[in-house]
């Protein structure tokens, strides 16, 4: 087999693409089975899978794609009808192909038996006969269809090919008139055709196909070493063809259906053959290369250039910017203090270049959530399956975008959230309809930016988390739950070994899993908070940093100290008097666009004293769907800021983000806003 090492990469990255597409895909077709938007994205998949496989030589992986191909064809054609079971049969295909692929990663082998998958496949096609098999077998009493004429150079090409051993067939193509993508149809039988010759001339041209223009019929020559009934059972199947006929000639008999043209002399030899003037070979290969020229007439497009970057070199870039950013600042402020004004428009380029940067580092760093959450519809509809249940699985706010890592880690602990909502959260179809729900439940999964962070909500419709069956778990295991309430019972279902399954089956139950997904998003600098209601359901609160090194921020004073507020949370910025605080239950509140919001004073929040002689002002941020009202001391001004890590030891200061350098070299923390608002005071 032909080295194809150097393409191994592009091949499991796209193949991988492919498959879920595929996935996808065949799960919105269960839902809409009628959708021939979905049916034409499947079979540009299936087949751009089957060819990557044949060109790389993968010949077991060929075979299983063009089945499934064939009956995506079939499906595409009306000729079966979307089951539950077509459904399953085509998932245990993407399966299979997906093992196949993992083990090429391996060992580069293919060689898995799939002969009963085929079968199975097969089977389900010839249910139905797409093309009546007499016009396909050419027992017509006549060929109706018109062929491109021959020209000199042509005739020399096909005879020089035929002593080599290739058959030369005239091919004729009739799209039934009520289809609706006619040049999509014929283009697609002429591209199978391709994958075992060559066309020589072809009317009407590829490109027009290409563009969609079809009015009659598609004919063409074609060279091939396969023989007339392989080509027939490659291409059975085709969808909305009327006729198709594949017809084994020579140029003498092309040339006799022609009486009007020249006939080209041959010689004929004792046997009665045509005996084919002698050609050299080289000649023979110019002539052969020519019509390989003629047959392609379509037009290439010059493919996008991508390059592959080890993450460990953006982290040094992003690093690096953030330095430069950081010393742009203090070059800011020196030229400021000490009116340097020939630094101003150096500064000002320096500071362009460095936005710049700063974005595209940025850009190269984050990857949309849906990354994270593409293979999950797939695992929801086989776990319901399993348990027996019914699920509609929901995602919002695929589009937003995280860091990479992030996107790549998160995916772990959200699938053991998954898995436990639909065992332990959903009940079962004749259990939510004695409790008055839905027959099927529902799981939401949804992401949405906040400040520079993203938070992650999994929601279900479920029975909730029973805090007194948590409870006599716990106490089994001695575990004690004295004074705590029962939303901090609710919580103990992150601690390690705890689990209320009663049968411990393939899906949960084993007391592993959430203390894990606790662990990993803790690792990722998130948190994760539980709320649940008896009978209503439960939602997992996910916050994830964005981990971008760089934000636009809010200098504020509180105290003698200097904060720094993301901007991307604030909503307005006033000024604040004592008499705009109502005191009420618990707190206090403010009046914002007629509306009444909680009021903290971050000051005594943060436990330091209020500044002598300040002019206090109120920042109105904006939490999720929540507004609430922060009180400093004073404003400094808006900055650029980098964020650093606060490490390890600092962990347990909930109340920062991290902190960044400023451009005198003095430090200033950055408040997290999020755990400031809605942290509940200890009592």
């Amino acid at each position: 087999m032909e080295d194809n090492s150097a393409y191994r990469d592009l091949f499991f990255e796209e193949t991988d693409e492919n498959l879920a597409i595929l996935n996808q895909e065949v799960l919105q077709l269960e839902q809409h089975p009628n959708d021939k938007a979905i049916i034409d994205a499947i079979f540009r998949a299936a087949h751009t899978l089957k060819g990557m496989a044949a060109t790389m030589g993968y010949e077991t992986m060929a075979e299983l794609t063009h089945a499934v191909e064939n009956l995506f064809e079939m499906v595409k054609s009306d000729q079966i009808k979307v089951s539950r079971e077509l459904i399953s049969l085509f998932f245990e295909s993407l399966d299979l192909l997906t093992e196949i692929v993992e083990n090429l990663r391996v060992d580069e082998s293919d060689a898995l038996d799939i002969s009963d998958l085929v079968s199975r496949l097969h089977q389900v096609a010839d249910t139905d006969v797409v093309l009546n098999e007499s016009t396909r077998q050419g027992e017509e009493t006549g060929d109706l269809f018109t062929y491109p004429e021959l020209e000199e150079g042509d005739k020399a090409a096909i005879q020089a090919a035929m002593s080599s051993g290739y058959y030369l067939y005239a091919v004729g193509i009739q799209v039934e008139a009520d289809s609706m993508m006619k040049a999509a149809r014929a283009y697609m039988l002429v591209n199978r055709l391709e994958q075992f010759g060559d066309i020589l001339l072809m009317h009407p041209p590829a490109d027009q196909l290409e563009q969609g223009e079809l009015d009659g019929p598609v004919t063409l020559y074609f060279l091939s070493k396969e023989p007339a009934e392989n080509l027939l059972a490659e291409t059975e199947g085709s969808s909305e063809i009327e006729s198709l006929k594949i017809r084994q000639t020579t140029v003498k008999e092309e040339q006799q259906l022609k009486p009007d043209e020249k006939d080209l002399v041959e010689e004929v030899s004792p046997g009665g053959d045509p005996d084919l003037r002698q050609v050299d070979p080289a000649d023979q290969a110019d002539e052969l290369e020519v019509g390989k020229k003629k047959s392609s007439a379509r037009k290439r497009t010059p493919a996008k250039q991508t390059i592959r970057v080890d993450l460990t070199r953006l982290d040094q870039f992003m690093n690096l910017v953030s330095e430069l950013v950081i010393h742009r600042t203090r070059l800011e402020d020196v030229s400021e203090k000490n009116q340097l004004q020939e630094l101003g428009e150096p500064l000002t380029q320096v500071g362009r270049i460095t936005n710049e940067l700063q974005e595209l580092v940025l850009q190269l760093r984050m990857q949309p959530f849906n990354a994270a959450v593409q293979r999950f519809p797939r695992m929801m509809r086989d776990l319901a399956n399993e348990l027996g249940k019914e699920i509609d699985f929901v995602t919002e706010g695929e589009e937003t975008e995280l860091d990479r890592t992030v996107v790549s880690e998160i995916g772990e602990p959200l699938i053991h959230l998954l898995r436990n909502a639909a065992d332990h959260g959903i009940e079962k179809p004749d259990e939510r309809l004695k409790a008055g729900k839905p027959k099927q439940g529902t799981i939401k999964l949804s992401a949405y930016p906040e400040g520079n962070r993203v938070i992650v909500t999994l929601q279900d419709d479920g029975k909730g988390l029973d805090p007194r069956l948590i409870e006599q778990s716990a106490w089994k295991k001695g575990i004690s739950t004295e004074g705590l309430s029962d939303e901090q019972i609710q919580a103990l279902i992150f601690h390690p070994g705890f689990s209320t399954a009663e049968v411990v089956t393939g899906v949960s139950g084993r007391g592993v899993g959430m203390d894990a997904v606790k662990e990993k998003i803790a690792s990722l600098n998130g948190t994760i908070e539980t709320h649940s209601e008896v009978g209503v359901g439960t939602t997992f609160r996910i916050t994830l940093p964005l981990t971008l090194s760089i934000i636009q921020s809010l200098l504020v004073k509180v105290g003698t100290e200097t904060f720094a507020i993301p901007q991307a949370v604030i909503d307005k910025v006033n000024r604040f008097e004592e008499t705009q605080a109502v005191p009420v239950h618990k707190g206090e509140v403010y009046q914002h666009e007629g509306q009444t919001i909680p009021l903290i004073r971050v000051g005594e929040k943060l436990e330091l004293p209020q500044a002598e002689q300040a002019l206090q002002h109120v920042i109105v941020v904006l939490i999720g769907d929540k507004r609430y009202a922060l009180v400093v001391d004073d404003l400094v001004h808006q900055k650029e800021i980098v964020i650093k890590k606060l490490g390890k030891e600092l962990n347990g200061l909930s109340s920062f983000l991290g902190a960044t350098i400023l451009g005198d070299g003095g430090i200033c923390l950055i408040l997290d806003v999020t755990s400031i608002c809605t942290r509940k005071k200890a009592t």
